[in-house]
């Protein structure tokens, strides 16, 4: 082939090769192509809502018109979500939507009963509503034809009339669809799906589990655990398996049979063409309710104002990250609380989740006591703080405030009366409290109706003091002895004042470092004081109203007062609370002076107003409003320092009806700030959670040991990272308060916002003085900052502990009566020591035993009246002090008696002694003599005399023995064996018996005391005598042996025996033997055969 050729081959058949590839791209791209456009993209976009609040029962018209539910009725109007202009009265719970002008909305009544409400495209009208208890579905399908149930009810609507139904079940009906116009179904709670033909009820097998129920094109569907089903027929069909399924909240199926879910955490899944998806979700939160318009358009509602639209965006794309608040109440199902008036917040029980109490007017008083699940328990009257009376009346009870009062360690409480003096509560551990009113003193008059209370160290002395404030008198202030005993000083320091006042706070107005005070009143203009200690040395007051421009007008009836620097300037701003005027806000211009800046900030208003708090709530650094009204409570939020904006409804603070105290703290410890708002009448008290959720803050607390312990007062400067005392860098400013708004108190512990610093610097200066700076606090942290550490701090605790015990009478009285129990333990232990010879251990031993005892008793009793807090703890010592010296001294005397018979007995040994055994010696020697002089006689004298020998010598052994028996001194058995042979062997041995006596004792020789010894050798004396008088034996052995049981005695001899029984009734020495044996708790045995010999044992138990 020619190369000419050949190279033109070569190059076509590259061109062919790369066509084919090119072809086959080609078509691989179509494909993918069209693959592509079988199954569009979802694309989710989170788009604007105007509340915050958790979204549900969506409803949508089309692509401009949709309704949805939240604390508020949204529409979507102008491409964008709205608040409806016309909210109905009560919140709803339900609502079904026709058309933008025939809306059905149900709400819950506190009787369990629904309202059944119509809007029209204007306004709302109540509609009559058939069923007893609460409406859970709504369903029509137009004007004419709908339909409710509920509680195993049903009830049809047609052409302006309702039919009642007799339902399938009994329990809970909380779905309802129509098919078309007479043909509906029904979900029944846990029994599963029925539908309704004309006059009869078909239960659809296989949905018992059915949770969720739609008709879409007159096609049923349900969700049961993790299967999608079709009813088909009147049977469940399973149409697809997903484990997912058991999280989804809503479906909706479209004409193209796809399927639409969404649920829990943001779960969004598709089901198309047998095939599952699980799409993007631009957020976290629980999705509650989804429309598809068509594959590419849709909504989606869900918690936390979530909305989510599919396609194009829509509306402006400033989402705010602050989710606002939810409304809880503390007892989630519980029945309306109210009676509220003021608030605090704190750890009373010291376990480190914030605790809320809550004054009742006419019912008793609340302290919630939250556990570790978050819950929260009234323990109000277990703890000692309900303000029942004897008769469970209340003596009106209004306002609040904590401390530690006395410096140890505990926030006590003090509350506010309008009906009679107000309470001190001692907090005496674990938030257990006891009424102190009495001892400390600082409690007002019956007269007074004090309306709030507040806690500072206005003397700058390291301890709190307290001003209240009266309607009917004086305001009064109570300076701290340091023990938590209060003296009044209201003349001497400049305070007294007309009748009228309300509210109060103290505050540094001009950073001098001591606290001044703001006075609001009903009947008059308010009042600020200026604390002169800095200026004049001494306390004293100074009335600055008028210079410092925040008098506001007469009859106002001012309710609240908060100190905040609301423009972040290091200094207190003032905001008063008024029922009859509009609130004032006065921005203070660096040196105690204010300007009133209300119409230029918020702007007036005719609020009637009580409680207020001024709190950075939403975390970007400026300070926000929140106001208890009577009606409805408003949200100002801060835009910026340049000003405030009602955003109530947006972020979910609305509370209706007369709220009264309010106060803020991180009630769920999760680093932003909640609030309690208590409420008088008209509606519950709630909690509003902050719904923050971010990790930009820091916790402070600030613990006083040479200041108060609770650090109010104390000034708390945060600067970004390193530039302490740059006042352009500064942050955040504030200073500790106990008492603030309305009658109430926020938390102590100071939760700070601190935007988008990862590190702050901390500024923190005492109210004695001094100051400490740390830097480099990371965020998230919690922080304790101390004044004083190391030894100091312990002196000083414990100089705090003896002013406790000095100046606190109860307390002095608690010391002497402790003085005086040692010192009765002390004269019982010396004098037993020296009467009844007591030893040292159990001196020591039964001195605790005492001290424990009385400690018990005063520990359990030390707060009941003065019976059973001191009578009966004292007398208790005393009884057994008396009792046990009695004891002792019954045993002395039996003691010093067993001693003085031993000296007689002595005594009487030495008489027998010395006199009648030596006499009748003397007789025996005469009486030899005359036998001797006489021997020559026949014989019969000889006789006589030698018998009356014999008897002198028996009686003179006899009385031998006796001098040695009584004799009170203890014996060994080895002296009491050489005394038997000393006494007996001679008379054996004359009578030609063969007599042996032997010991096989081992160890120690054994001692006996004096009434055995005597006893032993007593009966063994009987024993010999008898065989010498009536034996007739050969052989006589005493022993003497011991053994684990004791020590054995046996007398044994071979002679002729004896009968027992007849020996018994012939004589007294068997008898006798015996009953010396019982005496010493000894074994006595005899065993005797005729002609062969008796044998005794006796068994002495040697101890």
């Amino acid at each position: 082939m020619p190369k000419s050729i050949l190279h033109q081959y070569k190059i076509k058949n590259k061109i062919n090769t790369s066509s084919i590839a090119s072809i086959v791209f080609c078509i691989f791209f179509l494909c993918f192509s069209t693959s592509l456009l079988s199954q569009p993209k979802y694309t989710w976009n989170l788009v604007p809502s105007p509340i915050y609040s958790n979204l549900r029962n969506l409803q949508v018209i089309d692509d401009t018109t949709a309704f949805c539910l939240g604390n508020q009725v949204i529409t979507l109007k102008n491409n964008s979500w709205q608040i409806l202009q016309a909210q109905p009265v009560e919140l709803p719970n339900l609502m079904y939507v026709l058309n933008d002008k025939a809306v059905w909305i149900a709400n819950t009544t506190i009787y369990q009963e629904s309202k059944l409400l119509f809007y029209n495209g204007k306004n709302w009208e109540e509609v009559f509503n058939p069923l007893a208890n609460t409406v859970n579905s709504i369903k029509f399908k137009n004007e004419r034809i709908g339909a409710i149930c509920g509680l195993g009810e049903v009830a049809i609507y047609n052409s302006g009339k309702w039919k009642y139904l007799i339902p399938p079940s009994e329990v809970l009906l909380n779905q309802i669809s129509f098919i078309n116009d007479s043909t509906f179904i029904i979900l029944a709670l846990r029994k599963g799906v029925f539908k309704y033909d004309p006059g009869t009820w078909h239960f659809i097998k296989g949905s018992e589990k059915a949770r969720l129920l739609k008709v879409f094109n007159n096609k049923i569907y349900f969700v049961a655990d993790s299967s999608f089903f079709q009813i088909v027929s009147d049977t469940s069909v399973v149409i697809s398996k997903n484990n997912l399924l058991s999280q989804v909240n809503s479906f909706y199926v479209s004409d193209n049979g796809k399927l639409t879910s969404v649920g829990d955490s943001g779960l969004i899944l598709n089901y198309y063409h047998k095939k599952w998806t699980r799409l993007n979700s631009p957020v976290k939160y629980n999705l509650n309710s989804v429309k598809m318009l068509s594959d590419t358009s849709g909504w989606i509602v869900g918690d936390n104002g979530t909305i989510l639209s599919l396609g194009k965006k829509r509306g402006r794309n400033n989402l705010s990250v602050w989710k606002g608040f939810d409304k809880l109440t503390i007892y989630a199902n519980a029945k309306r609380i109210d009676d509220e008036y003021g608030v605090v917040i704190d750890d009373f029980n010291k376990d480190g989740l914030p605790d809320i109490f809550t004054c009742g007017l006419f019912e008793a008083n609340h302290l919630y006591i939250q556990n570790k699940h978050n819950m929260f328990i009234n323990e109000a009257e277990k703890r000692g703080v309900s303000g029942l009376t004897k008769n469970k009346s209340t003596d009106l009870d209004l306002g609040a405030c904590a401390g530690d009062l006395d410096n140890d360690g505990d926030d006590d409480l003090y509350v506010t009366v309008l009906n009679g003096k107000n309470k001190i509560y001692k907090n005496i551990g674990d938030g257990n409290f006891i009424d102190y009113s009495a001892i400390s003193g600082g409690i007002g008059t019956a007269n007074d109706r004090t309306n709030a209370c507040i806690f500072g160290d206005v003397d700058i002395d390291g301890d709190l003091d307290i001003f209240i404030t009266n309607e009917n008198g004086s305001n009064r202030l109570y300076l701290n002895n340091g023990a938590g005993i209060f003296n009044e000083v209201t003349s001497r320091v400049g305070l007294t004042s007309i009748k009228g006042g309300m509210g109060c706070s103290f505050g540094d107005i001009d950073n001098d470092g001591d606290l001044d005070i703001f006075v609001a009143n009903w009947s008059r203009k308010n009042i600020l004081y200026k604390n002169l200690l800095k200026e004049k040395g001494s306390l004293l007051f100074k009335d600055i109203t008028n210079e410092a421009n925040v008098g506001g007008e007469a009859y106002t009836k001012s309710n609240g007062v908060v100190f905040s620097d609301v423009d972040n300037d290091a200094d207190l701003d003032l905001f008063v609370t008024n029922r009859k005027t509009s609130n004032r806000l006065y921005i203070n211009q660096g040196n105690g002076i204010f300007l009133d800046e209300t119409d230029k900030l918020i702007g007036k208003d005719s609020l009637e107003s009580y409680g207020a708090v001024i709190e950075d709530f939403d975390g970007d650094g400026y300070r926000d409003i929140y106001l208890s009204n009577v009606g409805e409570n408003i949200f100002y939020k801060n835009i910026s320092n340049k000003y405030f904006k009602n955003e109530t409804i947006k972020y979910g603070a609305k509370i209706s009806g007369y709220s009264t105290g309010s106060a803020a703290g991180d009630i769920d410890n999760d680093g932003d700030l909640d609030l309690y708002v208590a409420n008088y009448v008209g509606k519950s008290s709630a909690i509003l959670k902050n719904k923050l959720n971010n990790r930009n803050f820091i916790k402070l607390k600030v613990n006083g040991i040479k200041n108060n312990r609770n650090g109010i007062g104390a000034k708390i400067y945060i600067y970004e990272d390193g530039q302490a005392d740059n006042l352009s860098k500064l942050i955040y400013f504030t200073e500790i308060r106990a008492g603030s708004g309305y009658a109430s108190m926020n938390e102590t512990i100071k939760t700070i916002q601190l935007q988008n610093n990862k590190y702050v610097t901390t500024k923190i200066i005492f109210p004695l003085g001094g100051f400490k700076v740390i830097n480099h606090i990371k965020t998230g942290s919690d922080i304790v900052i101390s004044d004083v550490s190391g030894f100091k701090k312990y002196l000083l605790l414990l100089k705090q502990r003896f002013l406790r015990l000095i100046f606190d009478s109860h307390k002095l009285f608690e010391l002497l009566k402790w003085i005086f129990v040692f010192l009765i333990i002390g004269y019982s232990s010396m004098r037993g020591y020296k009467r009844y010879e007591w030893t040292v251990p159990f001196i020591v031993i039964s001195s605790l035993l005492l001290i424990t005892a009385y400690f018990i008793q005063h520990y359990f009793l030390e707060y009941e009246n003065i019976l059973f807090s001191t009578i009966l703890p004292l007398t208790s010592v005393l009884i057994t002090i008396v009792l046990l010296h009695l004891f002792y001294e019954r045993e002395r005397i039996k003691r010093i008696a067993v001693l003085e018979q031993a000296e007689i007995r002595e005594k009487l040994s030495r008489d027998l002694h010395d006199d009648l055994a030596s006499t009748i010696s003397s007789i025996g020697i005469y009486l030899a003599l005359i036998k001797y002089a006489v021997k020559n006689d026949d014989g019969k004298m000889q006789k006589l005399i030698g018998k009356t020998e014999n008897l002198i010598v028996d009686a003179s052994s006899s009385i031998t023995d006796l001098i040695w028996a009584i004799k009170p001194r203890p014996e060994s058995l080895a002296n009491l064996l050489v005394r038997i042979n000393e006494n007996f062997s001679s008379l054996f041995r004359g009578k030609g018996i063969k007599f042996k006596s032997f010991s096989n004792v081992e160890g120690d020789d054994i001692l006996l005391e004096s009434k055995t010894k005597q006893n032993v050798y007593l009966i063994i004396k009987e024993a010999l005598n008898n065989i010498l008088k009536y034996a007739e034996a050969k052989n006589v052995a005493v022993n003497f042996e011991n053994r684990k049981t004791g020590v054995i005695i046996s007398i044994e001899d071979d002679g002729l025996g004896f009968n027992f029984e007849e020996a018994q009734t012939k004589g007294h020495g068997l008898v006798n033997m015996s009953k010396r044996a019982e005496e010493m708790n000894a074994e006595f045995n005899i065993k005797s055969v005729n002609k062969k010999g008796t044998k005794i044992i006796l068994i002495l138990k040697i101890t």
